[in-house]
């Protein structure tokens, strides 16, 4: 008897039919004469849940960017090398790989409130440690690299409960919505949280703005305190490694999975670097200091929460593809006019682009996976799309970290933009998209 016995077969096979409820498709093309309902940019926060859910993300989320850019100078500071930097980065990313695919199991088998409560307490113990280090003039970038990765695998543990808690809240109707929404407040924090940071920095110091990020966590654990999360028909258990086969299973004999999660892991390795490679653009090429490196996060900041608010108005629009495809592109052209950039206005601007870009690609993929994956696997899915999206990070920003210290910050972004292009290119021309007609005929 094998381990999948006893499962229903929905489990095991994938077809148009069993991704989908009869009548529907895939979300890359609509059927002819189909209008999605437009329901407002904010209709999502019409749910009480989700409203307060969101809030405290937000709030959490401020702390957290201020904590990233003083902990990339307080680095920068110690080291004075970009490779520290890409290390630093590697021990924040590489629980992602470690622990992300049996986080998606835990996702889809535990009470993802409480778990989040966890992981959430997990990542404000360090931030307060990492401030209580270095107001005690106690810290070393051992200490910094090792914080950066407990406080890595509680987010790692996170991001597949965080994801499929929206569903759970608003319901598929909003689905679109709430995930736009959720990158608006993600990437407004990340707009403000930066801009702060420089402030704070030369005011408070680097400890300053830790002990501001462990505080910010208490929103985000009330707010899980006070939601109310609808209680989840539990399937059978049948051990952590089955379900995890059966999620990995289900998510390459997907017809359209394989080549999101592909573009997802090539923007991941090749161009998510950029984040870490700011403090020696703000410092050795731009030569802005600590503030202006905090404007250069914001940046970012200000072109995503654009773009994620102009999807929140769209809601669910038809052609997703060209959005995943052009966003993507996109990105990969901005990047390499950042990287050649001595501007700083320019810079701003290119920055605002990569920002607008990232958000347009990585959230319709988002919410094609969500919407293409049954309940029972969505945790799972989600997982993966975190390994492709983060999981790479630590891997490109430890290479783009040594190519940095070699060849330069400009020319390892700039190699990154073309691969990025080439990627596209193959995918496109290799492994097109598919049409829901195509799916459906062919598992007749």
């Amino acid at each position: 008897m094998t381990e999948e016995a006893g499962l229903p077969p929905e489990a095991i096979e994938v077809s148009a039919e069993s991704i989908l409820p009869p009548g529907k498709n895939l979300g890359f093309s609509p059927p002819r004469g189909f209008e999605p309902p437009r329901r407002g940019m904010f209709s999502s926060l019409s749910h009480r849940d989700f409203r307060l859910y969101w809030t405290g993300m937000f709030f959490s989320n401020v702390g957290t960017w201020m904590q990233t850019v003083a902990q990339g100078w307080l680095v920068l500071q110690l080291t004075n090398s970009p490779l520290y930097l890409g290390l630093d980065g590697f021990a924040a990313s590489i629980p992602t790989i470690l622990t992300g695919p049996f986080a998606g199991v835990m996702a889809d088998r535990l009470d993802r409130r409480r778990l989040l409560l966890v992981t959430q307490t997990g990542q404000m113990l360090c931030a307060l440690g990492l401030a209580l280090l270095v107001s005690f003039h106690a810290v070393t970038v051992a200490w910094v690299i090792t914080l950066s990765f407990l406080n890595g695998l509680a987010r790692a543990i996170t991001i597949p409960s965080h994801q499929s808690l929206f569903l759970d809240l608003v319901g598929r109707e909003d689905l679109m919505n709430a995930i736009a929404l959720n990158s608006s407040q993600f990437n407004l924090s990340r707009l403000l949280g930066p801009t702060a940071a420089g402030f704070a920095i030369a005011a408070l110091g680097e400890a300053g703005c830790f002990y501001l990020n462990a505080a910010s966590f208490a929103a985000i654990l009330a707010a899980l305190l006070m939601i109310r999360v609808p209680k989840r028909r539990q399937g059978a258990h049948r051990g952590y490694w089955v379900d995890l086969r059966l999620g990995l299973r289900f998510a390459f004999r997907h017809p359209a999975f394989p080549q999101l999660l592909t573009l997802a892991a090539v923007i991941s390795l090749c161009g998510i670097p950029v984040i870490m490679l700011l403090p020696v653009f703000a410092r050795d090429l731009l030569r802005v200091g600590a503030r202006g490196l905090g404007t250069l996060y914001g940046a970012i900041g200000l072109g995503a929460l654009a773009s994620a608010l102009g999807l929140a108005a769209l809601g669910d629009f038809p052609n997703k593809d060209k959005a995943v495809f052009g966003g993507a592109a996109l990105f990969a052209v901005s990047l390499a006019g950042f990287a050649f950039s001595r501007s700083y206005l320019l810079s701003l601007g290119a920055l605002a682009l990569v920002g607008a870009a990232m958000v347009t690609s990585s959230a319709v993929v988002n919410t094609l996976l969500q919407q293409m994956s049954p309940d029972r696997f969505r945790g799972r899915i989600l997982s993966l799309y975190a390994l492709a999206w983060l999981g790479l990070v630590p891997f490109g920003n430890l290479l783009a970290g040594a190519a940095a210290d070699r060849y330069g910050a400009s020319k390892t972004l700039a190699s990154g933009a073309v691969l990025i292009l080439v990627s596209i290119l193959l995918l496109l021309s290799l492994a097109p998209l598919p049409q829901p007609a195509d799916l459906q005929s062919g598992s007749r």
